[in-house]
């Protein structure tokens, strides 16, 4: 019976020392893998802050792509409005005189170079 329990124990204690042997050996390898990362980090931090400044500049990009568009869409609205109301205008006055249809497109090229004048601030 002795020879039984010592042979256990030392079965036991074999078993024990493989999973020591084991737990050393992954030890080991995480300090290598920790080292590494940290040799790595600050790369990897200005790889990420690059990424968040690029991503902030195409916000930015596509923010003032919509102010642009939103402030022709408003330009080109007022400018058909514009012609509409002249070709109203200039329909409703046709038969009458031919002059005064001279003097609005006058007015209108006048106002228009006005605007653009004023407008290069």
């Amino acid at each position: 019976m002795y020879f039984f329990i010592a042979i256990i124990l030392i079965a036991e204690l074999i078993v024990a020392i493989n999973v020591i042997c084991l737990i050393n050996k992954l030890d080991k390898k995480a300090l290598i893998l920790n080292e590494q990362v940290l040799n790595v980090r600050p790369k990897m931090h200005s790889a990420l802050s690059s990424l968040k400044d690029g991503v902030e500049k195409l916000v930015l990009g596509v923010h003032g792509l919509c102010k642009y568009a939103e402030l022709k869409k408003r330009e080109y609205a007022l400018i058909i409005a514009r012609n509409i109301l002249l070709y109203l205008l200039l329909f409703t006055l046709k038969g009458k005189s031919k002059k005064c249809v001279s003097a609005m497109q006058l007015a209108v090229v006048l106002k228009d170079c006005w605007d653009k004048g004023t407008s290069c601030n």
